[in-house]
């Protein structure tokens, strides 16, 4: 295994193609929404085996505080702890950066995997892309 900054277009394509097939046709979110204005001002990381199977993407979003987003691994690869190794490396990323705070917007069915990282309930359920989330937030 390993985890990476995707620093070329080509480890970039790859995050996006984990995200389209566990987003858009894994859980019917839409293209439209999947790519956003924070592409090109988010930190992609991208985790393979022998094959890229897991990434995620942070951004600052102010005072020392991150925003973590599109965390996602291939369904042959779920199971391996690989999700917990790429907050893991995000954290640390983002700590050697300067930064102490991160926040996410979990699935609800996610909830306890951040729990179990640290992460505390920060808001009220809500609903993005049809699907039910909330706020969690944690001192890096």
């Amino acid at each position: 295994m390993e985890i990476k900054v995707a620093d070329s277009q080509k480890m970039y394509d790859q995050c996006l193609e984990i995200r389209k097939r566990v987003f858009v046709e894994e859980q019917n979110v839409p293209m439209t929404r999947e790519i956003d204005a924070y592409e090109d001002t988010s930190t992609h990381i991208l985790l393979t085996t022998d094959t890229p199977v897991g990434t995620v993407r942070y951004r600052p979003v102010g005072d020392g505080m991150i925003k973590i987003e599109r965390m996602a691994v291939l369904p042959k690869a779920r199971g391996l702890k690989y999700g917990r190794e790429l907050m893991a490396f995000v954290h640390k990323h983002a700590r050697e950066a300067g930064y102490v705070r991160a926040k996410l917007g979990a699935q609800v069915h996610a909830a306890n995997f951040y729990r179990k990282l640290g992460y505390e309930v920060a808001s009220e359920e809500f609903e993005d892309a049809g699907i039910p989330h909330i706020y969690m937030e944690r001192t890096l």
